[in-house]
């Protein structure tokens, strides 16, 4: 490969000395030196590409801790959905699907990222509204939390939620017409459509269709800098190992992918390799496992300490959310999971959550011996409380922060979720800086598209929607947030020495931005562009 040499610029390193230099030099996908402009020109030779950066801000590529590439290939495919302001208008634009590009086969018509909160009353979908749409085709509608979907009839007949008798999974809930029926409204909640057997019942897109979306799903990731990502439900019922495993197989990944074996089929896709750290095969590898604790605070299915500020209608005065599973299931699974040397992510969105999963990781260190240099993985941690925090440094535990649930979802939790004390403290990536916790951000795509520049500005700030501050005391300076995109990611994935920082012998993953993030007013960051993105000496995208 010929060697490059990146000069002119202003090359934010993310090293332990947090130095900002002028030039790069990378060759065979690694970063050979940094440094002045006049030590990188030096090593010029007859076979060098020389780059002038022309000022431009140069950064270690983004790497997402959480998310699903899978499913945004997925979403590529179905109705989108996340803009809809009303009942109506989500109606419309199914019916406009079904009669421009109608479901082939026995597959669903599916549409995923309404947020009901949005919509005038405030009403999830249901059956009744999603029949009017077809009553053959079965339907499903995802929420934009990913925990909930409103369905048609014809899905819950397929789902086998009919009649008085059905069965619903344990940790999910099928809602009802009224309290004291059984006839479902067709709004299901968790494991009602998580369930790896239920998840098997909704037709998926061909399998050729799918690799094709994961091209453009990457070039989406390649265009936001991002040069690592994941997919946190990579499971046997969906088929998610076969298909990453197939684009690597195929030279398709143009970004590193990690996958998360979930809970159901951790020891059958996983092995005990004596180290939580995997290796890639053509950009992707399984690296570490997924489970659930609880739901999501904007669907009030996060299982909290407290009671919900507004209790959803319907449910008693100290209604808290719920759990997912038992103590004993979770405390036998972190043992399977720290015998297999294996690095578990757990979501966890309530205080309670965060609870269950200190105290069944603390009960499975003392029964395994070990397991705190795993670094297992708390994704979300919305209500993660300030008393709680010790616990977590001891554990040796990673929280991967959705801080963007205070610019889209703050107002929401301020009014009605947590109420306007508690809402000041949701993502507490203030509090995690002050303990000396390493953190990270991400946007747990396709629930939010990948965005880090996004996370940045909103981690800096905590605005919400309507200009409120949520937390003036959990802000963090942008080095902070820079490096929670970047080089805690790199931690979290056991990839510390390869990535996440521009030093000699690291991967040449790296991103160019049209702005300097360190000087411009932090209020505008979010308008940074991302130019270029680098992986491994390669650009793989170009504005």
């Amino acid at each position: 490969m010929t060697k490059k040499l990146y000069f002119n610029g202003n090359v934010i390193t993310v090293n332990n000395k947090e130095e900002v230099v002028q030039a790069v030099a990378i060759e065979d996908g690694k970063i050979i030196k940094v440094g002045t402009n006049e030590e990188i020109l030096s090593l010029k030779d007859n076979d060098t590409e020389v780059i002038d950066l022309e000022g431009k801000t140069m950064l270690p590529g983004f790497i997402d801790p959480h998310g699903h590439i899978v499913p945004v290939a997925q979403t590529l495919m179905i109705v989108t959905l996340g803009d809809v302001t009303s009942k109506e208008e989500l109606l419309a634009r199914l019916e406009e699907s079904l009669k421009n590009d109608p479901p082939s086969g026995d597959n669903w018509l599916i549409g995923f990222g309404y947020d009901n909160t949005k919509f005038e009353d405030g009403e999830h979908p249901t059956k009744f509204d999603l029949d009017k749409v077809s009553t053959e085709i079965p339907i499903s509608v995802s929420h934009a939390s990913g925990h909930l979907a409103a369905v048609n009839s014809k899905a819950l007949e397929l789902y086998g939620y009919v009649g008085e008798d059905y069965e619903v999974p344990e940790g999910g809930v099928v809602r009802t017409v009224s309290p004291d029926s059984k006839e479902p409204n067709g709004v299901l909640e968790e494991n009602a459509i998580l369930d790896s057997e239920k998840k098997k019942i909704v037709k998926a897109p061909g399998f050729e269709e799918i690799l094709k979306a994961m091209v453009k799903a990457q070039k989406i990731y390649a265009s936001l800098g991002i040069t690592t990502t994941q997919d946190a439900s990579v499971e046997e019922a969906n088929g998610y190992n076969h298909i990453l495993g197939a684009c690597a197989q195929n030279n398709m990944l143009i970004i590193d992918v990690v996958g998360l074996a979930t809970q159901p089929s951790t020891k059958n896709l996983m092995k005990d390799e004596g180290t939580p750290k995997r290796e890639y095969f053509n950009h992707y590898k399984l690296g570490g496992a997924k489970t659930w604790l609880d739901g999501s605070p904007q669907g009030f299915t996060a299982w909290l300490s407290k009671p919900y500020y507004k209790v959803p209608q319907g449910q008693p005065k100290d209604y808290c959310g719920y759990g997912t599973q038992t103590d004993e299931v979770v405390t036998q699974y972190f043992v399977d999971c720290i015998n297999m040397n294996v690095q578990v992510n757990v979501h966890v969105n309530g205080d309670e959550a965060c609870e269950q999963f200190l105290r069944c990781y603390e009960k499975a260190v003392e029964i395994t011996g070990h397991g705190t240099e795993l670094r297992p993985v708390m994704v979300h941690c919305q209500a993660l409380r300030y008393d709680q925090l010790d616990r977590v440094k001891a554990l040796g535990a990673v929280p991967t922060f959705f801080c963007d649930h205070v610019r889209f979802w703050g107002d929401l939790h301020h009014d009605q979720v947590f109420g306007p004390e508690r809402a000041q403290n949701i993502s507490p990536i203030g509090w995690a800086l002050e303990k000396g916790i390493k953190f990270t951000l991400h946007q747990d795509p396709p629930v939010k598209m990948p965005n880090q520049i996004l996370a940045i500005h909103n981690a800096v700030n905590r605005k919400t929607e309507s200009g409120r501050v949520l937390g003036e005391h959990q802000r963090i300076p942008v080095m902070e947030a820079i490096k929670a995109v970047t080089i805690n990611g790199a931690y979290q994935y056991f990839e510390e020495d390869t990535k996440g920082s521009i030093e000699e012998g690291k991967l040449a993953d790296l991103v160019i931005l049209d702005k300097d993030i360190l000087s411009i007013d932090k209020e505008e960051i979010e308008t940074i562009k991302v130019l270029e993105t680098i992986k491994e000496g390669n650009t793989i995208f170009k504005a």
